[in-house]
């Protein structure tokens, strides 16, 4: 049985397999704390600011010090049939592209290994994700929600003080590893006039919260269970965390709108599929269709049009943007053959693309980790997305995963470059070890039956020789991470 098909028994009980005893004091702090922990690590990863400058162009998050101290004790727990090998498989091409760039005689290594302790920490966050989500899943999403409540509370403060010109919180805004938003305050309040919550811009805030939108309404749909049941305030708190953050990346403009849109648009057809005829599924239905869908097309249309027509945020966002992806290829086609393979160096893209065409960064944190790491890193972001089709097709070939998946995916590649945001590691942490964390709840055709029997063996078949089977008196919700 391969790993993914572990994590559904270790999730589902039965033939699972038992709950590891830690061993010694940290393995006790583990199983005391895990649940605050976890909360509090999903509330402060999506809290980029403030934060402690660390050199000249870095700072360490709340979020990076909380996934330092969880990892701790986790070292007294198995790490079995946990993805954490996804951890070296990302930082490799990274090291390899130092090694390269040091060999041809790059005057910039300082910032190349810079750059690779900076990823090397910020992915804690995915490992703490894969370790902690299976057994504290619950835990982590409702400190997300409540973050995501704030940013929208904050974003709705800045459109009213947009319009009276003024930047609230500025102070707040100490994050050197993104662009100084307290220097650019007044032009923000006075010509950008887009909200963003606390984040570095609207592009990093719609990448950060549309996941957790879709995920939220595919729960809210009955598309997925989690398989730790939501008490009826952490119900209503996910609802208004995904109206609330919807909201906000609509009001902000950004061009995420439109992706996440589909999305959620995709898991409600599912959903309406899947109702049932009767008087309180009319009840529900209706108000949405005549009220909702046609306010939020609404919203969505006027926000979006009046960005497209404004020559201003056009010309310095989308057009940007595109161009430099375009060049960023164009720089990293143009290289020799050691470059093609091993990419340019780690951190080295934004002095590259200054010198060659006076734009400060490839708009991309995909394309950049590419660009960086050559041939290398291509492998190694096809390794990962051979797990993430594995863990869907474990999943049953869940439209809910899909949509999250591509959302996320569109967040990373063109919509920002901000590899030190937290959120988007989370992300996907919990998409790596979805079975263990949900369940999906869509009809099962043939096609998704096929795929759950590759993970979802036979329980009255006999055991083989040398193979370990559960005692049955095991509990329904044992894990086999903390």
């Amino acid at each position: 049985m391969d790993r993914i098909g572990m994590d559904i028994l270790a999730a589902r009980g039965g033939n699972a397999l038992p709950q590891i005893a830690p061993a010694d004091a940290l393995g006790r702090m583990a199983h005391r704390f895990a649940p605050a922990a976890s909360m509090a690590l999903g509330f402060f990863c999506f809290m980029p600011y403030p934060a402690i400058p660390f050199g000249t162009s870095s700072a360490l998050q709340i979020g990076n010090m909380l996934s330092v101290a969880m990892l701790v004790p986790a070292l007294a727990l198995t790490w079995r049939h946990r993805p954490v090998y996804l951890y070296p498989l990302i930082l490799a091409p990274l090291v390899i592209s130092a090694v390269k760039a040091s060999m041809t005689g790059s005057d910039d290594l300082d910032i190349c290994f810079k750059d690779i302790i900076m990823i090397a920490l910020t992915c804690l966050t995915l490992v703490v994700t894969q370790l902690y989500a299976p057994r504290c899943g619950l835990q982590l999403i409702t400190g997300i929600a409540a973050a995501m409540i704030v940013h929208a509370v904050v974003g709705l403060w800045q459109l009213y003080c947009f319009s009276i010109d003024e930047f609230p919180f500025a102070a707040l805004y100490i994050n050197q590893s993104f662009l100084s938003v307290q220097d650019n305050s007044k032009v923000i309040a006075q010509y950008i006039q887009r909200p963003f919550g606390i984040f570095p811009e609207p592009s990093a805030m719609s990448s950060s919260l549309a996941p957790w939108i879709l995920f939220w309404f595919a729960e809210l749909c009955g598309i997925v269970q989690l398989r730790q049941a939501p008490a009826r305030w952490q119900r209503v708190l996910f609802v208004a965390a995904a109206a609330g953050g919807f909201v906000l990346i609509i009001i902000s403009g950004s061009g995420h709108t439109m992706i996440t849109s589909a999305g959620l648009a995709c898991i409600g057809l599912l959903a309406f599929r899947n109702l049932r005829a009767t008087p309180r599924t009319f009840a529900i239905v209706l108000p949405a269709l005549v009220v909702i869908v046609p306010l939020i097309l609404w919203l969505v249309v006027s926000v979006m049009s009046a960005r497209i027509e404004g020559e201003y945020q056009v010309k310095g966002s989308w057009d940007e943007r595109s161009t430099s992806l375009a060049d960023g290829f164009a720089m990293y086609a143009q290289g020799d053959v050691p470059t093609i393979l091993f990419g340019i160096g780690a951190g080295l893209t934004p002095g590259a693309m200054w010198n060659i065409t006076k734009v400060s960064a490839v708009f991309s944190v995909l394309l950049t980790y590419v660009y960086e790491t050559g041939l290398i890193g291509a492998l190694a972001i096809l390794a990962v997305s051979f797990h993430l089709l594995r863990v869907w097709r474990a999943s049953g070939l869940s439209v809910a995963f899909a949509a999250i998946a591509v959302v996320w995916l569109v967040g990373i590649m063109v919509t920002t470059s901000y590899s030190q945001l937290l959120p988007i590691w989370i992300a996907l942490g919990w998409l790596t070890v979805w079975p263990a964390v949900c369940t999906s709840a869509e009809p099962e055709p043939a096609v998704r039956r096929r795929a759950l029997d590759v993970a979802r063996p036979d329980v009255n078949a006999q055991p083989r020789r040398g193979t370990w089977t559960a005692p049955a008196e095991l509990s329904s919700n044992t894990t086999s991470v903390l």
